[in-house]
């Protein structure tokens, strides 16, 4: 069961990635407030640059149990941040691919979550 609820682990952090890779495509950086000062292309690169210290952390910290219960928790989370934001101009992710990549990641981190703490 160990190496099941682990590979779930993995796949959730694919699936965050893949949500990375469709924020890209959205635009998802105008909707940050710290990179409105910015210019379209400076604003990705910036968001895009962020992400690999961040997805070299999680990489990192994977392994830990309590890393693995924040980042569930964070999944989860992160669904109802995109709730919040649904009304904003700058929100894109109106495909059922985008709310796919978005709902499934909080629902595995869910399922990941119940499985770790079992």
């Amino acid at each position: 069961m160990d190496d099941a609820v682990n590979f779930l682990f993995y796949i959730n952090i694919a699936w965050l990635i893949a949500h990375e890779m469709d924020a890209i495509l959205c635009y998802e950086w105008r909707i940050f407030f710290f990179l409105k000062p910015f210019d379209d292309v400076t604003a990705y690169r910036i968001f895009t640059g962020l992400h690999i210290p961040l997805l070299a952390l999680i990489i990192w910290f994977a392994p830990n149990k309590t890393f693995q219960i924040g980042f569930d928790l964070f999944l989860i989370i992160h669904v109802g941040l995109h709730w919040i934001f649904r009304n904003n101009p700058n929100y894109k992710f109106n495909t059922w691919f985008s709310n796919l990549l978005i709902v499934g990641a909080g629902v595995l981190g869910a399922i990941h979550l119940i499985l770790i703490l079992l």
